[in-house]
């Protein structure tokens, strides 16, 4: 394994455009790449005790000195006070990645909602954050860390290992089902499914079985005792085997749908007079391994330009996280891409 480096100047950029190899990839093997021994996720490890404003004016820049704890960076969590009032309140955050690049991810409240803002982008540094959209409420904004680390290249992930054990790896959807009893379903109630892995729900599917033919079950999924907005499912009694399907109102990872590894996925049936046994699946989209964002050039809200990686296991400064990967050297059309990915954002 080769140790992570460590000699990164303030103000150095080290980023290689189209950079075509690198020693590490010397054999045809995956190869591991230690991540650290990140801490837990904190909703206010970058700001601490002095969040921002949110109804400060546009412009207002706040200093900020942060530095990730895992070698390749780390994600950030944006979390509102309270309601911001105006669907504009709007948080630049800027820094720079492990390889000293400056960029900048964009996070954008929304009227009406408390919930937390989940960044995409690995941060190596954090150095300001600045109100490009006034919140109409007096609010504060806390930054904190969240769960996916960055990796050093642009790579496909082969395989993992979480505190010396190695762990399955999840990189596409994954289906979980649960079959219900005619019973319950005509009664109503819940059952209960295991998320796999770290991402988000982002389909819910049912199907009747043979001997139906009355009211058809309308299935709903809640996560902590909370509706996912939106995703429901309606299972056609009359055409057995055929599918109803549902998705949430927002799409992609958000507050309201994301789950970690071993969460319980709560799949909740309204009463249904007649109804035959049915099956239901829920679908999870991993983030445990997150592809690099191609798009080029890169903006303040696309994706991380060498991918992520988010654990399976607790984040405790202790278990070291370690990822198998196949470097990807590939370019687009205009040679731009890389071991290094695209090049980050800088507004």
């Amino acid at each position: 394994m080769y140790r992570p480096p460590s000699y990164f100047p303030i103000g150095v950029n080290m980023y290689v455009p189209a950079m075509q190899g690198s020693a590490e990839f010397s054999s045809l093997q995956p190869v591991p790449f230690s991540l650290g021994k990140p801490a837990a996720a904190s909703a206010s490890a970058v700001t601490g005790a002095s969040p921002i404003a949110g109804n400060s004016a546009v412009g207002t820049s706040t200093g900020i000195i942060w530095t990730a704890d895992s070698p390749y960076g780390r994600t950030l969590v944006v979390t509102p006070s309270g309601d911001p009032g105006a669907a504009g309140a709007i948080l630049d955050v800027f820094g720079t990645d492990y390889l000293g690049q400056q960029m900048v991810e964009r996070f954008t409240g929304t009227s009406g909602s408390t919930a937390a803002l989940y960044g995409r982008k690995a941060f190596g540094r954090v150095t300001r954050a600045v109100v490009n959209g006034q919140a109409s409420n007096a609010i504060t904004w806390a930054i904190g860390t969240g769960t996916k680390l960055g990796l050093p290249y642009k790579t496909d992930l082969v395989s993992a290992k979480e505190g010396g054990a190695w762990v399955q790896t999840y990189k596409r959807p994954t289906p979980v089902l649960v079959d219900r009893s005619a019973a319950l379903a005509v009664a109503g109630g819940s059952v209960f499914v295991s998320a796999p892995c770290a991402g988000y729900v982002s389909q819910v599917r049912g199907w009747a079985a043979s001997g139906g033919g009355g009211t058809n079950p309308v299935i709903t999924i809640k996560l902590g005792g909370v509706a996912i907005t939106g995703l429901s499912c309606t299972i056609p009694e009359s055409t057995p085997g055929v599918a109803g399907v549902g998705t949430p109102t927002t799409a992609g990872y958000n507050a309201n749908n994301r789950v970690t590894a071993g969460q319980a996925i709560e799949v909740v049936g309204a009463a249904a007079a007649g109804a035959a046994a049915d099956t239901v699946e829920v679908t999870i989209t991993p983030t445990q391994y997150t592809t690099a964002d191609v798009t080029d050039p890169a903006t303040n809200v696309t994706g991380d330009p060498r991918g992520t990686y988010e654990g399976l296991g607790t984040y405790n400064a202790v278990n070291e996280i370690i990822a198998y990967l196949n470097p990807d050297a590939s370019v687009n059309a205009t040679g731009n891409g890389g071991l290094m990915g695209i090049r980050q954002a800088l507004s």
